[in-house]
């Protein structure tokens, strides 16, 4: 079985898998502790994830997109550090474990996934997420990290083989 893994890398992001034919397998939240003020990833927890899918599907089976860290305007350089540094993890994770995987530009696949018009990003990404995905879970506002891996996951589906 083919299975294609979105990443919507931070502490709020999420790893969606679908498969071959589009159908959602599993989401999960980035795990994620409160320390102080701040949230740090739990890398170990999410390697776990990784691994269970390796374990459920064979590392030669999956395919993960990764979204690329951007600075956005506004954004503090300790943000955009933070940000870095989970996305660096993440694909050391994939890497370590065989896994093939691309980068996906936040611009690139957003341009093709998010099919409607006139609202805000995160709104645009969970109602093309929930056309897509009607299983997933988007009750909370919060959960438009997981539309978003969702409609990673669902473009590296569409594009694994056409260049970025």
């Amino acid at each position: 079985m083919e299975v294609y893994i979105g990443v919507d890398p931070g502490v709020t992001g999420a790893i969606v898998g679908i498969t071959r034919d589009g159908k959602l397998l599993r989401c999960d939240d980035i795990p994620a502790v409160k320390d102080g003020s701040k949230r740090e990833v739990l890398v170990s927890q999410v390697s776990d994830i990784f691994n269970q899918y390796v374990v459920d599907y064979g590392n030669t089976g999956l395919f993960v997109t990764l979204e690329k860290h951007t600075p956005r305007p506004g954004q503090g350089i300790s943000s955009q550090c933070k940000l870095a540094r989970i996305c660096g993890q993440i694909e050391g994770i994939v890497a370590s474990l065989g896994i093939s995987y691309q980068i996906a530009h936040p611009r690139t696949w957003s341009k093709v996934m998010r099919d409607v018009e006139g609202i805000d990003l995160k709104a645009r990404s969970m109602v093309s997420a929930s056309r897509r995905f009607p299983d997933l879970d988007l009750s909370l506002k919060k959960h438009h990290n997981r539309a978003d891996a969702a409609l990673i996951a669902e473009y590296g589906r569409i594009y694994h083989d056409s260049p970025l």
